[in-house]
């Protein structure tokens, strides 16, 4: 039997194929197409990973995925990722937000899964106006926006098929995930100020902005997300239906500042206060409160701000070519 990851050759996905391999899973990876499978892939222990092209907006097409493979599980991690893409096209993140998750939750259903983690996101608390206070579990989502609210859509169909059918569903919530190998060419700016600041600095640039030093983030490294949606999905017993994944806390765009600094003395940064541009892109809020993935699944984090600061660094210094 199988997990089954979507979303396989992206930034968490790979990564959790890759950990959930080095676990000992079974692996079943999703992509749109199977030009899309990294790389890297070949890798990977021979005869753990199945990859599959599997148009998840297709319900028959996830239908046939189930009976053609043995799954017992999935983390889902696929899809339209922030309010920059699914703005523009907000059917298309409607399909890939909502209806490919209630797709696969039937397919849980029917084959009787023993998990499904639906992985979602801080950005469906978009309406809060204070900042510095932390986002318990139980908080009520409260979305503004095309991605917020597909995304909480897609949390109330897990919630459904949780109560209404008893299936071993839960949502993970994740927040500004940072970590290689991803590392836009340009400044991203939905991605927050961290891989951007970080890259520039690496890469010898000097760095005036006038603003950005008050924004306010749950920068979360990309290996403790991959390990944090593992541990939920093999927990032996989930007792909630919805967990944060970080750190509990917001650092500023200054703390990022001065983690870079750390490892990077010769850093030329100068950041002025405020919080834009990067609050245009992220609603601010505050840190997502994580204590029920401890509780039920043992995760802790291991890498706040400064150590996945300088772990990313060492990997960028290690591959200043793809930086360029």
């Amino acid at each position: 039997m199988s997990v089954l990851i979507t979303g396989a050759n992206g930034h968490v996905g790979f990564l959790a194929v890759k950990q959930a391999v080095a676990a000992g899973l079974s692996v079943v990876a999703q992509v749109r197409s199977l030009g899309r499978v990294p790389s890297e892939a070949s890798a990977l222990k021979e005869g753990q990973v199945t990859w599959v092209a599997c148009e998840l907006s297709d319900p028959s097409q996830i239908s046939a995925l189930g009976n053609e493979y043995e799954i017992e599980g999935c983390i889902h991690l696929a899809a339209v990722p922030n309010d920059e893409l699914a703005r523009p096209d907000p059917w298309a993140a409607i399909q890939s937000n909502v209806t490919a998750t209630a797709a696969l939750l039937e397919l849980a259903r029917l084959q009787k899964w023993r998990r499904f983690i639906y992985v979602s996101t801080g950005s469906v608390f978009q309406n809060n106006s204070d900042f510095s206070s932390p986002i318990a579990e139980d908080r009520l989502p409260c979305p503004k926006t095309t991605y917020g609210s597909t995304k909480h859509a897609g949390e109330l169909m897990v919630q459904l098929y949780k109560n209404d059918f008893d299936v071993s569903a839960a949502t993970v919530r994740i927040s500004h995930v940072y970590g290689p190998p991803l590392v836009p060419r340009a400044r991203n700016y939905p991605r927050g100020p961290l891989v951007a600041f970080l890259r520039e600095a690496v890469l010898g640039e000097e760095i005036n902005d006038s603003s950005g030093g008050d924004y306010e983030s749950s920068f979360t490294h990309v290996l403790d997300v991959a390990n944090g949606l593992l541990a939920a999905y093999t927990a032996e017993t989930l007792n909630y239906s919805v967990y944060h994944l970080g750190n509990s806390r917001n650092w500023s765009g200054n703390d990022v500042v001065a983690a870079i600094r750390k490892v990077l003395p010769e850093a030329q940064i100068n950041l002025g206060a405020g919080t834009k541009p990067w609050s245009d892109y992220t609603a601010l809020r505050g840190p997502l409160l994580d204590t029920r993935l401890k509780d039920d699944a043992g995760f802790t984090p291991q890498f706040p701000l400064e150590e996945g600061v300088a772990d990313f660094a060492e990997w960028m210094q290690k591959n200043r070519d793809m930086l360029l």
